[in-house]
Formats: structure tokens, C-alpha cells, sequence
């Protein structure tokens, strides 16, 4: 981890400035002797589905991008591990994508082949991982549920995009999940939509709408007719793509140490890795491409607007890992299920689900928690779930762990009465204040295709503020 805080001179130099101007963006690079200024049309924090997408497609319309990203990858929540003994790619991070324009374009353009995936199949076992017993469906015609799911969803088109919310929001939307699902006779969809909202903190307390963010008239349309996976079950192919492309224009294991952002003048930003290496960015535009909390924000010149609407985001930890354990029956899917609590969803932190994976032996984990947990607590709580398997019959092995990645912060969201008093429409004015602007699942939600389709309707606003701004010199 990067340390937030600036200690060599530049930094010190930069920072001090900024202070003393008032968070004016009229430092001289020229006196930035320790460090290489780059100078680009945007610079974009964060290099996931959205930061990339955004870059590659500037890129496309001719503007120079320099991406930011604090990992030594591409991809964000894509991970994808090589198992060695078969040189096998398992994804166990972002598995599926939609099968839309945006997605096909986006293939295509990286030359990265791809096939029709179905959306996993196979046999699911509902477990109770406390009390190891075997749990019964809910009770229900899950299609018909899916269908009176669909026909509230179809009057709120707008949920389609963004967070354009009227200003006399529905009481469907701010409901609590729990109450939506009774009032509506539900019950038989919570397990599908609890399985596709995975990384939530407790299902049935969340205002309705953030659920139907998740599984939208989209999803529900893939789930039909099936989604789009690489051709060779790669997904992280897709990232190794655009970093070839984007080059010396991704600046990995990096972060942003200090910025000065003003409207319609150079942005200068100061980022540093982890080797040492100190870089000044001057750009015309800056896109925030990461979740807009702790470390992220530590070195960006926030202004009290920007403070008091990201200071209001609660969110859940998700962890995903590949876990090599003997004793799993082949081709199932487990299901984490709580026996005695309503619509069997389990109580967090827990495992979710766990599902075969194309190594024999080898199962896909996914582990939600309410609260921050550390890699430590998790794999040791992932064991002794696992482990807990044996009280449902399942001769199961020792777990031996072979990959694991944080997904969190996961599903940034506020309360009821933010969403009433405006968050969102407060929310929606920050594309473009101090020529910043905002993209990934915080702005839409997790989901790759929708966040690229985001980043389509964003991206004319953020061309017409390079031109705003003073053009700088290749």
C-alpha cells in the first residue's frame, strides 16, 4: 500500500502551493525538477472497466489520455488466475457480460474474439453453511415472480440509466427490499436476485432501488437469452488488450499524491509509484474512474461540494477467490442459504456461493461482509465455512487457497432520506465541476456493459470541456 502523504521535496513543494494559492491550478511545472511532467488532453484515476473503456475509446476520437491506475493491472474487479499445472484461465472476479452493441464494439476493437456464454447452469445445492442442513426452495413460481418483477421494473425505464431520478422519487424505489418483495408477492425471486447482487450488505433493508439497479430489465434480458464471455475464458484478455494499446500512457502501481483542479485551466496532478518514480500531470480534464472513498480521495484538493456528498457513501466488502478442495461434488453450485431467516438468505459475513470452475477440484468463492475484513480473517473464514460442508454430508478436504482478491468498497450507496433530500441530483451536478468528471459503478452500477454504455453518454461533455480548457502542448 501506498502511503498517502507526500515526503520528498516536489510533493512538498506542490502541496505547499497549492495551499497557499487556495487550491489554484498555477503551479509551474517548470520547477518540478524531480519528476517528468506529462502533459495530456484528460487523466483518468483509476484503470477498471470504466477508467479503460473511457481511455481507449478517447484514444479512438484522437485525444491523449494518461491513465492512473495503483495496482500493476488493468481490469479492476476482472482477475483472472492461470492455473499452472494445466495453464487453465480461470476468471473468478467479472465472469460474464452482456450481450450488448457497446460490449461487441469493445471486443472487437481489442481484437479480443469472444462466444455466447450461458449464464451457469448445472446443478445448485442450497446449503445452510451454519447448520450444514440442506435447504428447500423458497416456496413459488420463480418465472412468475420474475415476471411481476419485470412489469414494475418496465415503469421505471429511467432506472436504465444513471441516477436521473424524478424529483417525486416512488415509494417503490425507497422501500425497504423486504417490504417491496412482500407487497408484490416476490419471494420466489430473491434468490436469483440475491445471487445476481452479490457484494450487497443486507438485501432486505437496501432502498428497493438499488436492487432494481442491479438486476434491471437488462440483466433480466440476458438472463434469457444469454450473455458474452472471451473465447478463451479469459476475461482479463480484454485488459492485457488495452494496456498493450494504451503503452506508456498507463501509469500502473501509481496513485495521485496531490492535484490542483480548477475550471477551465490545466489541471496538475502529482503522482507517484512505487518505485519512486514522481510524475507531474498536466491535463485539461480529470476523470475519476475508481470509487470516490479512502485512499482515492486522499490526494485529490477536494472542495466542500465534493466532501459532503462522497462523505455520505456506506458500502459492502466483497471477497472472491479460487480455492482448490477435494470432496466437492463435480459441476455443482453451492449455495449459501439460511434456513431459519426469511426468503433463506444468509446472515453476513458468510460465503456466498461457491461454483465449479474448469479445473476439476478447483471451486470459485464469493464472501460477503457487512464490515472490513482483512485477507487473513477472510481466507480463515472462507475455510471454516467450507470445512462446515462436512455436517451436510460433503467429505470435503482441507482447503488449500490458490488466488484471492478485494473487491471492496463494493456497492457505494446511501440512505432513504438521502435519496429523498437529493443526493442524487446533487450527485449528477458534480459531471464537470472543476472540469472533473465521474464514471464507473458508483455513477451506475456494478456491471460492466452498463458502466460502459455510462461512459458513452458521459464522454461529448467531457470532449467539450478539453476545449474549454487550455490546450496543452504534445
Amino acid at each position: 500500500m501506498i502511503c498517502p502523504f507526500a515526503t520528498s521535496p516536489i510533493l512538498l513543494f506542490v502541496f505547499a502551493t497549492c495551499f497557499q494559492i487556495g487550491q489554484s491550478s498555477t503551479i509551474n511545472s517548470s520547477s518540478c525538477s524531480e519528476c517528468e511532467v506529462i502533459r495530456r488532453d484528460v487523466c483518468i484515476i483509476g484503470g477498471g472497466a470504466a477508467g479503460t473503456y473511457a481511455a481507449i475509446n478517447l484514444l479512438q476520437e484522437g485525444y491523449s489520455v494518461v491513465v492512473v491506475e495503483k495496482t500493476g493491472r488493468l481490469g479492476g474487479h476482472t482477475v483472472t488466475y492461470i492455473e499452472p499445472s494445466t495453464d487453465t484461465p480461470l476468471d473468478f472476479g467479472v465472469t460474464l457480460f452482456e450481450d450488448s452493441p457497446e460490449t461487441i464494439d469493445f471486443f472487437s476493437h481489442l481484437a479480443v474474439p469472444f462466444v455466447k456464454a450461458s449464464n451457469g447452469g448445472g446443478y445448485m445445492e442450497r446449503i445452510d453453511f451454519e447448520t450444514g442442513e440442506v435447504v428447500e426452495p423458497y416456496p413459488g413460481n420463480v418465472s412468475e415472480a420474475l415476471e411481476r418483477y419485470g412489469d414494475i421494473l418496465r415503469q421505471y425505464p429511467y432506472l436504465l440509466e444513471g441516477w436521473d431520478l424524478p424529483e417525486d422519487i416512488p415509494e417503490d424505489l425507497l422501500m425497504p427490499f423486504g417490504e417491496f418483495v412482500e407487497q408484490y408477492d416476490l419471494g420466489a425471486a430473491v434468490e436469483l436476485i440475491s445471487i445476481y447482487s452479490q457484494g450487497v450488505r443486507n438485501w432486505l433493508n437496501y432502498p428497493t432501488v438499488y436492487l432494481m439497479k442491479f438486476v434491471s430489465l437488462d440483466m433480466l434480458r440476458a438472463l434469457k437469452l444469454g450473455f458474452l464471455s472471451t473465447a478463451r475464458h479469459h476475461n482479463s484478455e480484454l485488459y492485457e488488450a488495452a494496456l498493450e494499446e494504451l503503452g506508456d500512457d498507463a501509469l500502473l502501481h501509481s496513485v495521485v499524491m496531490n492535484a490542483c483542479r480548477e475550471d477551465d485551466e490545466l489541471h496538475r496532478l502529482t503522482v507517484e509509484s512505487t518505485d519512486g518514480t514522481h510524475w507531474m500531470i498536466e491535463a485539461n480534464t480529470t476523470i475519476l474512474a475508481a470509487p470516490p472513498t479512502g485512499h482515492v480521495l486522499d490526494g485529490l484538493d477536494l472542495d466542500e461540494f465534493e466532501s459532503s456528498l462522497f462523505g455520505q457513501f456506506i458500502y459492502g466488502h466483497y471477497y472472491a477467490g479460487l480455492v482448490r478442495v477435494d470432496g466437492c461434488p463435480e459441476g455443482v453450485q453451492i449455495v449459501n442459504r439460511g434456513s431459519d431467516r426469511p426468503y433463506s438468505l444468509p446472515l453476513l459475513p458468510c460465503i456466498l456461493m461457491m461454483y465449479p470452475t474448469a479445473v476439476t477440484g478447483v471451486m470459485a468463492v464469493g464472501y460477503g461482509s457487512e464490515e472490513p475484513m482483512t485477507e487473513e480473517q477472510v481466507k480463515g473464514a472462507i475455510v471454516e465455512d467450507i470445512l462446515g460442508l462436512r455436517r451436510a454430508g460433503y467429505d470435503v478436504g482441507d482447503p488449500e487457497f490458490l488466488a484471492f482478491a478485494d473487491h471492496s468498497p463494493f456497492e457505494m450507496s446511501v440512505g432513504r432520506k438521502a435519496i429523498e433530500d437529493g443526493f442524487y441530483h446533487d450527485l449528477k451536478k458534480l459531471q464537470g465541476h472543476r472540469n472533473t468528471y465521474y464514471v464507473g459503478a458508483t455513477f451506475e452500477y456494478p456491471g460492466s456493459s452498463a458502466i460502459w454504455r455510462a461512459v458513452d453518454r458521459l464522454l461529448p461533455s467531457v470532449v467539450e470541456s478539453i476545449g474549454r480548457s487550455q490546450k496543452p502542448e504534445m
